[in-house]
């Protein structure tokens, strides 16, 4: 859980440095800011599933 919410985190960061990059004209800058950005928020993130199986019911007496 952590580890999505600081993905998350960077994820906005590269944005929007990535945007102000842009709109200082730094024209290379912002464009890899926003890539990355969206690569880090498109990156799939691993998770533990627990599987719990419970008890059918029995028929009644």
């Amino acid at each position: 859980m952590i580890a999505a919410i600081i993905l998350v985190l960077a994820g906005l960061y590269c944005l929007a440095r990535g945007v102000m990059d842009l709109r200082a004209k730094r024209w290379v800058w912002g464009v890899l800011g926003i890539i990355a950005g969206i690569a880090i928020m498109a990156a799939p993130i691993p998770t533990q599933s627990v599987s719990v199986d419970l008890p059918t019911a029995q028929g009644g007496k």
